[in-house]
């Protein structure tokens, strides 16, 4: 029972991502601690550079070495014991080692639309982990995001998030939430974790990204059956419809078909409209393939949205391999196909990443 909580309290603080069929080979979270201090503390990151190349419609395609959506990171991480529970404390930066600045480079002023600090913090957290689970407050990534998140090219320019593959923003698959409570457990075959937003300042340079209120939950079952793992999550925003509020709802399943091959599915109700969306649904379906050190992943998504003419089509592949335990390299294609007049989104992209 002590480890299945510990198990939890990892999955509660720490980056993780799904692979089809819980097979591993994990490209986005970083486990692994170069340094101690004291007892039970860890220093751990990783560092990941990549080539873009992007286009849009008929336009000039737009060619960048950078890492814009964080992949590079720099944390620290302790568990100290205090006797019947555990205090467990995480935080974690993300930075951009090819430009030196955290955020977006469509501007070159530094305003409010880009943030020109090198260092952006993705989470900080303390809580407490008992008998019947972790607690915690601080910013999290959302139960939303991590529960049947499958996309190995999270935060690199391939991502699925950023074509309509799936969604996007804090109510969706890329749910980091400030000022939040959050709990998980973990119990047999099952894990639940739920998250409230817990400020009121939702305005000016220290606001919050989710409001009081507002929340996220998830239910994942595995192994039920060898290989098997499915369950629902949704984010919640309720300031939305004239405060009546709105929900993204997603099911998820994956499957281990064979020892180096696994599927998955995907299948989000959108409310809440993204950046790269509309609301309607999302239906995604997947395979993770190894292949000696090399792991291929094949994405086929469909957009129906609620707006005439926006439906789409999102199609990637991608193959990472990986040099060493700490080390891999990924290439890929990813492609938006919008219906009507919309223009298509293409993008080729080359990474290289280092955990530490």
């Amino acid at each position: 029972m002590n480890k299945l909580f510990t198990a939890a309290a990892i999955l509660a603080v720490s980056s993780s991502l799904a692979f089809a069929g819980g097979h591993g080979m994990d490209s986005h979270s970083s486990h692994a601690s170069a340094a101690k201090s004291g007892s039970g503390v860890h220093f751990f990151g990783r560092l990941y550079v990549g080539y873009d190349n992007k286009t849009t419609g008929a336009a000039d395609s737009i060619d960048n070495i950078r890492d814009n959506d964080g992949k590079s990171r720099l944390g620290i991480k302790f568990k100290e014991n205090l006797g019947g529970m555990s205090l467990i404390g995480h935080a974690e930066w993300k930075f951009d080692i090819a430009d030196g600045t955290s955020g977006a480079d469509s501007t070159t002023a530094c305003t409010g639309a880009r943030d020109c600090r090198t260092f952006d913090l993705h989470v900080g957290n303390l809580g407490f982990l008992t008998s019947l689970g972790y607690i915690g407050i601080g910013s999290f990534e959302s139960p939303y995001k991590l529960m049947g998140m499958y996309d190995s090219n999270m935060d690199t320019a391939l991502a699925l998030n950023n074509h309509g593959g799936t969604s996007d923003g804090s109510f969706g698959i890329a749910g980091t939430w400030d000022s939040t409570i959050s709990y998980h457990a973990a119990m047999g075959p099952m894990e639940i974790a739920y998250m409230r937003g817990m400020a009121d300042d939702v305005g000016g340079s220290n606001a919050a990204n989710v409001a009081k209120g507002d929340y996220a939950f998830g239910l994942k079952l595995k192994d039920i059956m060898p290989g098997l793992e499915f369950g629902f999550a949704r984010s919640h925003d309720k300031s939305g419809a004239s405060n009546y509020g709105t929900s993204n709802d997603k099911f998820f399943a994956s499957f281990k078909v064979m020892p180096n091959m696994g599927v998955f599915y995907t299948n989000e109700d959108l409310e809440i409209a993204g950046s790269n969306h509309g609301a309607g649904d999302i239906t995604t379906m997947g395979t993770h393939y190894t292949m000696g050190n090399n792991m291929i992943q094949l994405v086929y998504a469909s957009g129906n949205m609620d707006t005439a003419t926006t439906d789409y089509d999102t199609v990637s592949i991608s193959n990472q391999m990986n040099l060493s335990k700490s080390t891999n390299i990924t290439i890929g294609y990813t492609r938006k196909g919008i219906e009507g007049a919309g223009s298509a989104v293409r993008t080729y992209g080359l990474g290289l990443l280092h955990k530490f």
